[in-house]
């Protein structure tokens, strides 16, 4: 699922490039052309400094294609600039796309990705927020066999069940291996802390979630589900 945030970015990209390009094919005035090369080389530094120190190739070539076309529009020397536009909509722009979906690419958990997927569709942010965590403690109570008739939810589920005071037997796993009773504790917390700080605050009162924010809370409860043991949802 490619996060709001960089489908944002993206399209603010690709939005600047088509109109620089069709002012290049209507003739547009050098000003005009410069300045839509100047807000397009913005967008895309905008985009790269999201992906990375070193976004990739198609970063580099888009930058080094849009520098030669303001250029030689300026020189007015359309056979020049022509090659430029053409390797912009042919390689350019789809190998950015490509560069920012990878960067963007790490799976959500599968059940994960069902539950919030309709909130974040419909851009009801802190919805899928809350949904994310009413997954999180389903799994929570299947992992620790805790019947739903207790009702037991956040802060109570999570303490029941991976308090390692209460559970003292090692956690073998978890991609980080078996946990020490240390990093157990630090497990507890960090899920404990999740519910507390982020659950209680979109279940408990009105509030605004921007995307971005939405999609780190998100991505910290995938990192939760990634260390307890359950089996992806029959399809």
């Amino acid at each position: 699922m490619l996060s709001a945030s960089a489908q944002h970015q993206l399209a603010e990209l690709m939005s600047e490039v088509y109109q620089l390009l069709e002012s290049v094919q209507a003739e547009a005035s050098k000003s005009e052309v410069s300045l839509r090369v100047a807000t397009a080389r913005r967008k895309l530094d905008d985009a790269g400094a999201k992906v990375g120190r070193e976004p990739g190739r198609a970063f580099v070539s888009l930058a080094r294609h849009l520098y030669w076309l303001e250029r030689f529009y300026l020189e007015d020397r359309p056979d020049r600039y022509a090659s430029d536009v053409r390797d912009i909509r042919s390689s350019d722009l789809p190998g950015v796309i490509k560069a920012v979906e990878d960067w963007n690419s790490g799976p959500l958990d599968e059940g994960l990705f069902a539950a919030v997927n309709e909130s974040w569709e419909a851009q009801r942010f802190a919805g899928a927020v809350r949904d994310a965590f009413i997954y999180l403690e389903a799994v929570i109570r299947e992992m620790g066999a805790v019947d739903p008739a207790r009702g037991l939810s956040g802060d109570r589920l999570v303490t029941t069940v991976l308090d390692p005071s209460s559970h003292p037997e090692v956690r073998e796993d978890t991609f980080l291996g078996p946990l020490t009773r240390g990093e157990a504790t630090g497990f507890y917390y960090l899920v404990r802390g999740a519910f507390l700080l982020f659950r209680n605050s979109a279940a408990h009162r009105p509030i605004e979630i921007a995307p971005d924010e939405a999609e780190d809370i998100i991505r910290l409860v995938d990192l939760c589900l990634r260390l307890l043991p359950h089996e992806p949802p029959e399809s």
